[in-house]
């Protein structure tokens, strides 16, 4: 029994040692996934004129030769089809300048209502009572008229703003840059009404006029003040509105500002009506030269530059 045990173990370790130096054997012969170094064979591709040594491993990578190596990949040119800045048109500019001007009056809008809501009302009061506009005359003679100026202020963002959506609009903008052309229509419609402010106070100082004028003046920033956020609101639904509803939406924008102005002469008239009947030709000449010729000059600026 022990030999027995004995011979098959012999025989076991016998066959286990020709299956070792037969496996041996087999991994001594060429291994088709074993990779040869590219380094030696490129070298010798430079320096013998380009001679490739076959291995005949089919996953072994053999170098080109230099005809084909001549060839270099050609960058493509700048504007070949991509860019890594985006392009800048005037629509992108033009929308990014509405864009921001919009949130800027909404926000001021937003801030004066909430530090001024009671000034507000009574110049809301005032634009309807003749007898509520003197208190608020007589108001801001004493100092307290700074939130009129500021609401009047946003009067002038508001009406240039108007402006410059009509410019671009009708394709005769004031200047190449949105931004200047917007700059330029805010600083128009303030020298219009500053400057009407200045010639008023020279008529009132040469003139016996000083309490109408006076009043006249803070008629001007009370009709001025509620027609800023009115156009606020205009502004906002011209910009952004379909362009099949723009056309109407400028309609109904300028009835309101014909409205307000057409409402301001006539209570403009009837506080000068003493003068009126007995200076029928020194209104007339106001009338040319206050009211109207400052007008037309604007609109020949904005249209001639």
């Amino acid at each position: 029994m022990v030999k027995r045990l004995a011979y098959i173990s012999f025989f076991s370790i016998l066959v286990c040692l020709i299956l070792v130096q037969a496996l041996g054997r087999a991994f001594a012969q060429a291994n088709p996934f074993d990779l040869t170094p590219r380094l030696s064979v490129t070298a010798g591709a430079d320096t013998q004129g380009s001679v490739t040594t076959v291995t005949g491993n089919p996953f072994d990578i053999v170098p080109s030769s230099p005809d084909e190596q001549a060839t270099d990949r050609m960058l493509p040119p700048p504007d070949a089809g991509f860019s890594s800045k985006p392009v800048v048109t005037i629509d992108s500019r033009f929308n990014r300048v509405v864009f921001i001007t919009t949130v800027v009056s909404l926000l001021l809008l937003t801030v004066l209502i909430t530090l001024f809501r009671a000034q507000l009302g009574r110049a809301y009061r005032a634009f309807l009572n003749d007898n509520l506009l003197n208190q608020l005359r007589r108001e801001r003679e004493g100092g307290g008229g700074l939130p009129y100026y500021l609401f009047y202020g946003l009067f002038m963002l508001s009406a240039g703003f108007f402006v410059f959506l009509l410019t671009e609009y009708f394709e005769v903008p004031v200047a190449e840059s949105p931004w200047r052309s917007l700059l330029m229509c805010v600083l128009g419609i303030t020298v219009f009404w500053m400057g009407k402010h200045l010639l008023l106070t020279y008529i009132r100082m040469v003139f016996p006029v000083e309490k109408e004028i006076r009043v006249y003046n803070m008629t001007i920033v009370v009709f001025n003040l509620i027609l800023g956020i009115a156009l606020i609101i205009g502004n906002g639904l011209f910009a952004y509105g379909p362009d099949s509803l723009k056309m109407p939406i400028l309609y109904l924008i300028l009835a309101v500002i014909a409205g307000v102005y057409l409402f301001m002469f006539l209570r403009s008239l009837f506080s000068a009506g003493r003068f009126l009947s007995f200076h029928k030709f020194h209104f007339l000449l106001y009338i040319c030269t206050v009211e109207i010729a400052p007008v037309l000059i604007l609109v020949k600026g904005l249209t001639t530059s």
